[in-house]
């Protein structure tokens, strides 16, 4: 906004409150060119206003320019071991760096997304370039996580549109366009394993991205499919592999290789029983309580079967019907109990898991 005119109280805050409005994680501030002086005496016009009114409603680029230079020292911190260049191992050792503490992690990633939010806000000035060449290292780190760590795309549409700056001079240099046209994009099917093989020559990187698939697939979207939940203990143990040192890449990338070779089984025996998603959670979470057994297969489809009578949209939130699905579970988990001589605990323990699965997959 081009402020060009004397403007007071609430005028004044209204005019500076109207270039804040935030957009999700990705636009928070706006700019005021003030050609004529007024918010220099910010305070004094809207004194009617207590300070806890105004607080943070405004600003000045040189505050700007101190939390940038802030930023920049603070998250090359976290790398202070690390060499600063763009080789594809040195980065995987910087995301090795911060995938080892949930909290580093999380507090990389806060603070880049807040670093670039301020590189657009500082417009052309030159403390961009002062540190543009750390600027650029840690977009490449950034881009780097995206890609294998949350394999997602480093900037969306909604952030190209607003980062424009950062996309045009940081993403667009040499060194960072070459980063994401080099990282092999691997879809997750029955090839992955394969895939893996042919793209990723280097054990690491081919252990760090297996890793991290899994646990996207099984941690993160635990609760789209019970295959993926009953792999959640591997892929937990894995995990805590990663975060041993000396850490291990052989036997993360094998063990990582076993659990989708597995997952893998797991879908072809759920598509050859025709079973639903509600139908295979009953049956995994009774073959890892209990064990395999003949015949238990048409069990959890006559138990499917009298729990559809009770289901519709929106059961879980009807008593009634709610009550006849438990009674349900309960009268098939006394009957399990009597094969296999279950302890009170142990059945409790057995009925509540069950509860669990029908009502995250037999819901509507």
């Amino acid at each position: 906004m081009y402020l060009d005119k004397p403007l007071k109280e609430h005028r004044l805050l209204q005019a500076v409150a109207r270039t804040n409005r935030p957009f999700n994680d990705l636009k928070e501030a706006g700019i005021i060119i003030d050609y004529v002086g007024i918010l220099k005496e910010f305070k004094k016009a809207l004194e009617m206003y207590s300070e806890s009114d105004i607080a943070g409603a405004l600003f000045s680029y040189d505050s700007l320019k101190e939390e940038f230079t802030t930023l920049i020292i603070e998250i090359l911190e976290i790398f202070k071991r690390i060499p600063r260049n763009f080789d594809r191992e040195t980065l995987l050792k910087t995301i090795e760096t911060i995938t080892n503490n949930e909290d580093k992690e999380k507090e990389f990633v806060e603070k880049y997304k807040n670093l670039r939010k301020i590189f657009e806000l500082l417009g052309p000035d030159e403390v961009k370039l002062e540190y543009f060449e750390d600027y650029k290292w840690l977009s490449a780190i950034y881009t780097y996580y995206m890609k294998v760590v949350i394999q997602k795309p480093a900037y969306d549409s909604y952030v190209q549109r607003y980062y424009e700056k950062t996309i045009r001079f940081v993403h667009k240099a040499t060194e960072v366009e070459r980063l994401e046209k080099e990282l092999p994009v691997i879809t997750f099917d029955e090839n992955y394993p394969n895939k893996l093989e042919e793209k990723i020559k280097d054990k690491k990187e081919k252990a760090a991205n297996i890793l991290f698939t899994l646990n996207r697939l099984v941690l993160v979207d635990k609760h789209k499919s019970p295959i993926y939940e009953s792999l959640i203990e591997r892929v937990e143990r894995l995990l805590e592999l990663w975060r041993e040192k000396p850490r291990d890449y052989e036997t993360i990338y094998l063990e990582g290789v076993k659990i989708f070779n597995d997952a893998s089984t797991l879908s072809r025996r759920k598509d050859s029983l025709g079973f639903s998603d509600l139908e295979y959670s009953i049956l995994l979470t009774i073959e890892q309580k209990l064990d395999k057994s003949d015949g238990l297969a048409e069990e959890v489809r006559k138990l499917s079967s009298n729990l559809k009578c009770h289901m519709f949209s929106g059961w879980i939130n009807q008593t009634t019907a709610r009550k006849e699905v438990e009674r349900e579970i309960r009268k098939f988990a006394r009957n399990l109990n009597s094969r296999w001589n279950l302890s009170l605990d142990e059945m409790n323990e057995l009925y509540d898991k069950l509860i669990e699965g029908v009502k995250n997959y037999g819901t509507f």
